[in-house]
């Protein structure tokens, strides 16, 4: 019974929706209310673009309830809703919510609540722990004897163990009821514990439950010596691909990056390193890759279409994803047949993407202020990447070296400044999207591979650059062809430098973000510093270290939305040291630490605490 109540406990429970951006609901996730809600809202991490399918509500046939259009709150943008046209009936319900992310990534959410009458709804009291011995969070001098539970009303105990802080089950009686009192249970231990801690884990359930489930609930206790809960090595993990997000969406932005760039940049050549408005040459080619733009858009609109399949052509069309890129293309092929306003066209096109690609439009990653840091950074990259394409592609063949004579060393000032403005915009919003990390957790995120992957290739370039600038100012008809072949080679990495800027694009920042944040800056008369350690899912140590040691007491709260909620009081293992082990960290994702200390004196402090937990996520930020 031990080891099958080893694989049930806390590492999968309570914590199915750990990795959803939804941060809750109304009705709550299968919740029991006692009338029919008027209106079903949702509030998400972050700002999400609605659609009019965004909330739709079933009930138990799976019929359609007829709702009104769904709503953003205009005081809170994270915060939508939509209001029911009749009251609910007595039944069970299904919310299914689809909106879309800042990014264009679609989000789904499913929610289930019942509606019972108040006269309906069981009265009975839930089953409660009370008490229980050893104290969760205490030091024993010697080995226990037993383990006493009392509950607020008899019980029966479907199961429970005791493990050691290797996961090894140890042997425990059957448990019996107090004859004196039968909310009282006693579990006498069967073998002498060692030093180290201990994890109990428990099932119990009324003795007339009335469908009610069984409770689950965990605590720790620790003779002599508080020691982390670790786990036997249980083998290599099994190899991941590197790019699970390659795919025909990831394509479209490929494509779309290596038209919109080359356009524009080529454009800009034109204007300002050959001072002209058009080259014959250049136009035939243009053409060639506004092809590359309309097939990337096409497949990145498709795949939003069979997400968003649902929906009819107008309201698919009004959706931002679908009608800017329409409007970058209108944008584009008008300017590829007006010379004269190519350039600003071009442009405005290029700028267009900020508002729809990438993670810089989230608030909390800067918002206008890292859109527009997002977007020089493409105007850089398109500068130089275009410039290339034209260096090479435009001077005829027989004529090739003249001209890069006279094209070369201006081009080489604009290569060098783009490539500049690129590696210091590229590290603003690494840092801006990434505030904590180490290259363990970089390392194991898309993003992150992504980013150190495109950020090598981007210094081989510029070390490249470097050789042909020296190369330029002395450039002689010998080193023509050098000159050519490197620029030749910089294009080949600028075509990889976008494939993995369109990897970024559909991969999640977070997946690479590990760290401990204080929730506010208010000034307390206790200091406290935290660490977590491993920092990812799993077994894990928090230690809370305070700066003074009249710390009587130390509670600490772990929750993750939209239900995930445990407290546990630390072991105080030294002068203003306290500990909590166990299965802490469940997912990836962002966690709240909420720390309440009682002092000697029995005051109590409020320290409350950001956990970003690294790796890949089920929904995209």
């Amino acid at each position: 019974m031990a080891f099958a109540l080893q694989l049930m406990i806390p590492s999968n429970s309570n914590i199915a929706f750990a990795h959803s951006e939804l941060e809750k609901t109304y009705p709550q996730e299968e919740k029991t209310i006692s009338e029919g809600p008027e209106t079903f809202e949702v509030w998400f991490q972050d700002p999400v673009v609605t659609h009019s399918d965004s909330i739709q509500v079933f009930n138990s046939d799976g019929e359609l309830q007829e709702t009104g259009a769904v709503s953003v709150d205009p005081e809170d943008k994270t915060h939508i809703l939509t209001t029911f046209k009749g009251d609910l009936p007595n039944g069970n319900y299904l919310a299914r919510i689809k909106v879309i992310a800042l990014d264009g990534y679609i989000l789904n959410e499913e929610i289930r609540f019942t509606v019972k009458e108040q006269e309906e709804i069981s009265v009975e009291e839930a089953l409660e722990i009370v008490d229980f011995s050893p104290a969760d969070g205490e030091i024993l001098d010697a080995s226990p004897q037993k383990i006493d539970l009392w509950f607020n009303q008899p019980a029966e105990i479907t199961a429970i163990g005791l493990f050691d802080d290797r996961q090894q089950s140890i042997k425990l009686k059957k448990p019996y009821a107090d004859s004196s009192d039968p909310t009282h249970f006693i579990v006498e231990i069967d073998e002498k514990l060692t030093p180290g801690t201990y994890q109990v884990t428990w099932y119990a359930r009324q003795m007339d439950p009335k469908s009610q489930p069984d409770r689950l609930d965990v605590f720790y206790f620790a003779v002599d010596q508080f020691t982390p809960i670790t786990q036997e090595n249980t083998g290599e993990p099994a190899s991941s691909v590197w790019f699970t997000n390659l795919g025909l969406k990831q394509v479209g932005y490929w494509l779309f990056f290596i038209g919109i760039t080359i356009l524009f940049g080529g454009a800009f050549f034109n204007a300002f390193i050959l001072k002209k408005t058009c080259d014959r040459r250049w136009n035939k080619i243009s053409l060639l890759i506004l092809l590359f733009v309309l097939v990337g858009c096409t497949f990145i609109i498709s795949v939003q279409q069979k997400e968003l399949q649902s929906l009819t052509i107008d309201q698919f069309l009004s959706i931002k994803f679908v009608w800017i890129p329409i409007v970058q293309l209108i944008l584009l092929v008008t300017g590829f047949f007006f010379h004269k306003i190519k350039l600003l066209f071009y442009f405005a096109a290029l700028i267009l993407s900020v508002f729809i690609i990438g993670h810089a439009p989230y608030p909390r990653y800067g918002g206008y202020i890292t859109m527009a840091v997002n977007a020089l950074h493409l105007t850089a990259a398109s500068v130089w990447v275009g410039g290339l394409f034209a260096l090479i592609l435009i001077p005829q063949k027989e004529r090739m070296k003249e001209w890069l004579k006279d094209v070369l060393p201006r081009f080489s000032k604009w290569a060098l400044i783009s490539l500049f403005a690129i590696i210091i915009t590229g590290l603003v919003m690494v840092t801006q999207y990434v505030p904590s990390f180490t290259l363990e957790s970089f390392m194991k995120s898309e993003w992150g591979k992504s980013i150190l992957l495109k950020a090598g290739l981007t210094l081989i370039v510029l070390l490249i650059g470097i050789f042909q600038w020296n190369t330029v100012k002395k450039l002689a008809a010998k080193t023509i062809n050098v000159v050519i072949t490197r620029a030749k080679v910089e294009m080949i990495y600028s075509v990889l430098i976008l494939f993995f800027a369109s990897l970024l694009v559909v991969s999640t920042p977070s997946a690479a973000e590990q760290g401990v944040y204080p929730s506010s800056i208010k000034k307390e008369e206790v200091g406290l510093s935290v660490e977590i350690s491993p920092l990812y899912p799993g077994l894990n140590e928090l230690t809370l270290q305070f700066d003074k040691e009249n710390i009587k007491q130390v509670e600490v709260t772990l929750s993750m939305p939209p239900e995930y909620n445990v407290t546990y009081n630390a072991f105080h293992v030294g002068r203003g040291e306290f500990k909590v082990t166990g299965n802490l960290l469940h997912a990836a994702g962002t966690m709240k630490l909420k720390v309440k200390a009682t002092l000697d004196n029995g005051t109590t402090v409020k320290f409350p605490f950001k956990i970003v937990v690294p790796g890949e996520m089920s929904l995209n930020e």
